[in-house]
């Protein structure tokens, strides 16, 4: 009897070795990023962020898709007052504000229900993380024009700005309106994934694994690394805001109209990679003291079948050299603009209030 009784105790921890060691090889072996690359799925994940620790309540979610068949990068910001299904059967349901991360699931169930994807990741992360990450790869050249305080230390042009510089130009923003600071977010996303080559050295695991050590994530490291090599290799990024409307009580809410909207408009040409069939807008500036130069831009894009819905004089200081301005965060827009001019210099100051597309302010160079 205590010989069978040694036998079953010996089985059973076998077993158990056995089932931590598969545990072990496949928590350090699994790789879902490149099963969905491979399966050609697009990969959702969820990130959420803010400025400090509140128990965990964040007013900034986005969901990032990547489509590594067709190249390309999605971003989708979902407003902080979009209301969360908590309870089907009950309808019950909160603001996405109010919710702590500790609620992850609901959250990524709700988005699920209303868009009609899956979000098998999340990534959480706070200001601190970000300042770690952007002096890790050394700081970033954004370019300002007026769209933030002078007197914070920026100046017109090229500012170099370190982690913390970086978070300034993110947050200072009027009436701390989180859609104003959706765009700034955007300035900083565009311009290390128009400038990607710059940073590929950072691209190894050991800055990798510094980068993501504070990181709340279901994400493995060698997802991260996979990720990685997804966004060098994609060509384009599309930006939106969920589809939804307000109710009466002010709530952010999704339904069939919004939803078929966002499939056709945003998913489509993400998944597909279909072009947009609507016209570029295009405001052109004369940055120069030479006459004529906007008038004469303007001529090239409408041949090209663009719409140039402003064209004048540059408010801003005199320029010898034409930049291209992507001024509502589809990098498409930007690049055909790019083409058609032959102009390579691309900067990126999104703000979704405006009417045109992409900003063109004309240099000196344009009459040679």
């Amino acid at each position: 009897m205590k010989d069978k009784i040694r036998l079953i105790v010996s089985i059973t921890l076998i077993c158990i070795v056995v089932m931590g060691i598969f545990y072990v090889y496949r928590r350090f072996t699994r790789n879902a990023i490149e099963t969905l690359a491979a399966n050609k799925e697009l990969i959702n994940i969820l990130v959420t962020a803010s400025n400090e620790y509140n128990e965990r309540r964040h007013s900034f979610y986005a969901i990032l898709h990547f489509n590594p068949e067709k190249k390309s990068i999605g971003v989708t910001f979902v407003p902080p007052n979009y209301l969360v299904t908590l309870n089907k059967r009950t309808g019950k349901a909160k603001r996405l504000e109010s919710l702590s991360f500790s609620d992850y699931s609901d959250i990524i169930d709700s988005l699920e229900d209303d868009l009609h994807i899956t979000i098998p990741f999340y990534i959480e992360l706070y200001a601190s993380d970000a300042i770690k990450i952007i002096d890790l790869i050394e700081g970033i050249n954004l370019y300002i024009l007026d769209q933030v305080k002078m007197d914070l230390g920026y100046t017109t042009g090229i500012n170099y700005c370190d982690g913390r510089k970086a978070l300034w130009y993110i947050n200072k923003v009027e009436q701390n309106s989180i859609y104003l600071k959706y765009d700034r977010i955007m300035d900083v996303a565009l311009t290390l994934f128009t400038n990607k080559d710059v940073y590929k050295k950072y691209a190894k695991k050991e800055y990798i694994s510094e980068m993501v050590s504070s990181i709340n994530t279901n994400l493995l490291l060698q997802e991260i690394i996979s990720l990685i090599d997804v966004v060098y290799d994609a060509r384009t990024v599309y930006t939106t805001i969920m589809p939804g409307k307000m109710d009466k009580d002010n709530n952010y809410t999704v339904d069939d109209i919004t939803r078929k909207l966002y499939e056709q408009k945003f998913l489509r040409p993400l998944v597909l990679d279909i072009k947009d069939s609507e016209s570029i807008k295009v405001r052109i500036l004369n940055g120069s003291d030479i006459p004529g130069l906007a008038r004469k831009m303007r001529n090239v894009l409408t041949r090209e079948g663009l719409t140039v819905v402003e064209f004048g004089t540059s408010p801003y200081e005199v320029t010898d050299k034409t930049v291209i301005i992507n001024q509502k965060g589809n990098l498409n827009s930007a690049l055909k603009v790019s083409s058609i001019l032959g102009i390579d210099t691309m900067y990126h100051i999104v703000d979704s209030s405006q009417l045109a597309d992409v900003l063109v302010i004309v240099g000196k160079d344009y009459s040679q």
